[in-house]
């Protein structure tokens, strides 16, 4: 009985692993999420945080000046909008006694 209570001691004794108090937070979490908001509307910290992850420092406006000779030969082909056919009604209209498909 002495012999659980002593484990038991012990057990609750042991130090268990911690996070620092100035750990950033998970990648996924609010406060990550709030922390990137942040970041992503000031400048200054958007550098720093590039720097800081090797890259390098940006205005983050791309002018698209160097453009490869396949984007400038097929330029013509992208296709920049989606459209599609619109089905025709599956009702009519009717105006002062007239269908407005006649």
């Amino acid at each position: 009985m002495k012999l659980k209570r002593e484990m038991s001691k012990i057990m609750s004794n042991s130090k268990k692993p911690t996070v620092p108090s100035n750990a950033p937070p998970k990648e996924g979490s609010s406060a990550w999420k709030k922390n990137e908001k942040t970041i992503a509307s000031n400048p200054a910290l958007r550098q720093l945080r590039d720097i800081q992850q090797g890259f390098k420092p940006s205005s983050g406006i791309t002018t698209g000046g160097d453009v490869s000779p396949e984007y400038k030969e097929n330029y013509d082909k992208i296709v920049w909008t989606k459209r599609e056919e619109a089905d025709k009604p599956k009702f009519r209209t009717k105006i002062n006694g007239k269908y407005t498909d006649e």
